[in-house]
């Protein structure tokens, strides 16, 4: 006898269990009253059958969690009944699996909650009472469906425990974890990068709110850039509290290309056009990373999909993109800036003119020297008077946009005060060489913005004054 409890237990630890708590309710049945052939009504909850069960562990772990406390505890106190489809513990490290992930705490807790609810089912409904066709879930408008073909099949899962009845409603044991149609979607695209990601779960609500997700989901060829959390804090985008789909859209299709583009393919001048009313975004190519309008940058690339690729970034992208005055205001502004002396003259009411005509520029090139740069002629610039300080910020500026790719050796640039700068292209890189003849080094390029692009030079280049 003993062995074959020992059989049972491990092959149906859940049958076997509401046998034995079956089995013990008629005991006492008899004992308390010998003239009463009724038998008792279950006197465990759902959790507390599926506690019993070591194949059902992770799915009692999970309905444990404060965050999901109320979901079966609601019913109790209603005096209503559920119906709960089980997975097993092999059902859910499959799906683990599958997302590459080694715990449920890897995916966000919202997710998981409406997940949960998909396998919920609003009233007591027994094996013997299923029908073919849906079957309304807890998680609004979302349906699991029943096929009685062969065996009892619930989406494509597999009933292997049926009718373990509770105090508030009866559970199925089931062989896979049931998915809402919205993640069943997401599973192999791009959506996947993202929505079972803690660090991205703003962007899953964004493209929901927006009635977006199932477009990223199942469009095929698109690229996103992918921004997280920490990228909408950056952004100035804390919460999606009144935000609807006409506010989030524009936005988030600003981060959409209509095609396939690996890190590899960006386009060589920097200009990209996205999903937002066919808005630009302006990529920048550093020695050791891609910039996007100016500010942001791509901290991983070419995560590949069904459907298009990802690359992650670390700020939010919001249309339209900043000017390049903007941008070295924000560079400025960083914990380690570079250009603290440019912008303060060019934000000085002496210079506004100068400032509001690059602002006004469709097209403009700015050769922007660091405070290093600055500091090595502080006691040149402190001699100069404010006109020939404005040739000087003129001396930095092209009338066009031009990219380092754009460069030659022995180009001559006009600038915007008329006169000319020598390009030298050598082994070490680019240089400018200015009226005096000395050599300011290219230090970085192509950071863009919407109105044109800069290049960080290591002097401050010199006119005739």
């Amino acid at each position: 006898m003993k062995n074959i409890k020992q059989k049972l237990t491990k092959k149906f630890p859940f049958l076997f269990l509401v046998m034995v708590l079956i089995s013990s309710s008629l005991l006492v049945s008899c004992d308390d009253d010998d003239d009463d052939n009724n038998i008792n009504e279950p006197t465990l909850t759902i959790v507390e059958i599926a506690a019993g069960a070591p194949d059902y562990s992770t799915l009692v772990s999970i309905l444990s969690l404060p965050e999901l406390s109320d979901l079966l505890s609601a019913a109790s106190d209603s005096n209503s009944e559920l119906t709960v489809f089980a997975p097993n513990n092999t059902a859910f490290g499959n799906l683990l699996t599958a997302l590459g992930k080694s715990s449920v705490s890897e995916l966000p807790i919202s997710l998981v909650r409406e997940i949960i609810e998909y396998h919920i089912v609003g009233a007591k409904v027994l094996s013997t009472e299923l029908t073919n066709g849906p079957v309304n879930t807890l998680l609004t408008n979302e349906f699991v469906t029943v096929d009685l073909t062969s065996g009892v099949k619930i989406n494509s899962s597999n009933v292997i425990a049926a009718d373990l009845e509770a105090t508030n409603g009866v559970i199925h044991g089931i062989d896979a974890v049931l998915l809402p149609s919205f993640v069943t979607s997401a599973l192999g695209s791009i959506s996947e990068t993202f929505m079972f990601d803690n660090d991205y779960t703003i962007l899953t609500e964004a493209l929901r709110t927006a009635n977006l997700l199932n477009t990223v989901s199942t469009t095929q060829g698109l690229t996103l850039f992918a921004p997280s959390n920490d990228a909408f804090v950056a952004a100035g985008i804390t919460s999606l509290d009144g935000l609807d789909a006409a506010a989030l859209s524009p936005i988030l299709l600003y981060h959409v290309l209509g095609a396939k583009v690996l890190s590899t393919e960006l386009p060589a001048d920097g200009v990209a056009t996205t999903l937002s009313d066919n808005q630009n975004i302006y990529l920048g190519y550093l020695t050791n990373s891609v910039l996007i309008n100016g500010l942001t940058q791509v901290t991983e690339v070419d995560i590949e999909k069904s459907n298009g690729v990802v690359h992650k970034i670390n700020r939010t992208l919001v249309p339209p993109a900043p000017t390049v005055i903007d941008i070295a205001v924000a560079l400025s502004q960083v914990e380690n800036p570079e250009f603290t002396v440019l912008v303060s003259l060019l934000t000085s009411p002496a210079y506004s003119e100068i400032t509001q005509a690059i602002i006004d520029s469709d097209n403009i090139t700015v050769f922007a020297p660091t405070d290093a740069a600055f500091n090595e002629i502080s006691a040149t610039i402190a001699t100069l008077t404010e006109a020939q300080i404005s040739d000087v910020l003129l001396y930095h500026a092209v009338g066009a946009r031009v990219f380092s790719t754009g460069l030659s050796d022995g180009q001559v640039v006009s600038m915007l005060n008329s006169q000319d700068i020598t390009v030298n292209i050598g082994t070490d890189g680019v240089s400018l060489t200015d009226t005096t003849a000395e050599a300011a080094n290219v230090v970085e390029v192509n950071i863009q913005g919407s109105n044109g692009v800069i290049h960080v030079i290591d002097k401050v280049l010199i006119p005739s004054l």
